[in-house]
């Protein structure tokens, strides 16, 4: 989209007049040019993270998995070589839309109580200049990464629960923490739920239970108290965050006297649509 406006303010046929030309507009485009090059190369990998984690059906070891498959790309851009590639990529850009070069900018020399009697370290070239600039990029989006996902003590703690509905292994110190539980009921219950029934995420147990009839559904009843302290934290935020979007759809200025029983109603025929059903 950058691209594209630029090309239309630079316009086409030859170099354009000084006040048609994109730098007119601002003496540091090419500089934010620059940044958003940069921003792009990482905001493009974790859009792709951020289309994943926001799936229906999701599992925390899946997303865990996603999150370190999206870190290693990320790490994989924290290379010279990815740099010049796209530094170079920019410079033809900045070229094509005839801006101006890219150049080093001002450099303030620090106080000397700070650096002493040694030279102050000076940028000699561009590249040098911005690619701190563009790996700092990348070490930030990779530790807000680490300490969202992989270092959370909290998922980390769901997942560990999860692996137990999931793969049917009845971890004690998993479920030391869940008195409600009683351990031996749920090995001897899991072994016969899973013995027909292959479960790969927490809603698609929570269907398995939700169609039995009731004289069935009471033989698994430690596995159901299981999946309820699952149901109630979301591996994700993505499907609760709709439900408000859809409130906001659903409750306009032009039906502020809509009363609160329709507007339930209202809701949960909206969000639990069929596709079929328009």
């Amino acid at each position: 989209m950058v691209t594209n406006s630029g090309g239309n303010l630079g316009g086409s046929g030859g170099p354009s007049p000084p006040m048609f030309r994109v730098g007119g507009y601002s003496p540091n485009f090419n500089t934010q040019f620059v940044a958003f090059n940069m921003a792009l190369k990482v905001f493009g990998i974790l859009e792709e993270l951020n289309r994943s984690l926001q799936s229906r059906y999701q599992t925390v070891s899946g997303m865990l998995a996603a999150v370190a498959d999206c870190t290693c790309n990320l790490l994989a851009l924290r290379d010279d070589q990815v740099f010049d590639e796209m530094l170079s990529a920019t410079n033809v850009i900045i070229t094509d839309l005839d801006m101006i070069e890219i150049k080093l900018p001002r450099q303030r020399r620090p106080p000397k109580r700070l650096t002493g009697d040694a030279p102050a370290h000076q940028y000699t070239t561009v590249s040098d200049y911005y690619r701190p600039v563009f790996f700092s990029l990348v070490d930030t989006a990779v530790q807000q990464l680490k300490e969202r996902f992989s270092d959370s003590p909290g998922l980390n703690k769901y997942r560990a629960l999860e692996d137990v509905l999931l793969s049917g292994t009845v971890d004690e110190n998993v479920l030391a923490a869940y008195s409600e539980i009683n351990t031996e009921d749920l090995h001897l219950q899991m072994q016969l739920f899973r013995r027909k029934r292959t479960v790969k995420s927490v809603g698609e147990a929570a269907d398995i239970l939700r169609k039995m009839v009731p004289e069935v559904r009471g033989e698994f009843e430690e596995v159901e108290k299981l999946l309820r302290l699952l149901i109630v934290s979301p591996a994700s935020s993505a499907e609760p965050e709709r439900s408000f979007s859809a409130l906001r759809r659903l409750k306009t200025w032009m039906r502020s006297t809509m009363s609160q029983t329709r507007l339930n109603a209202v809701a949960v025929c909206h969000v639990h649509r069929h596709p079929g059903c328009y």
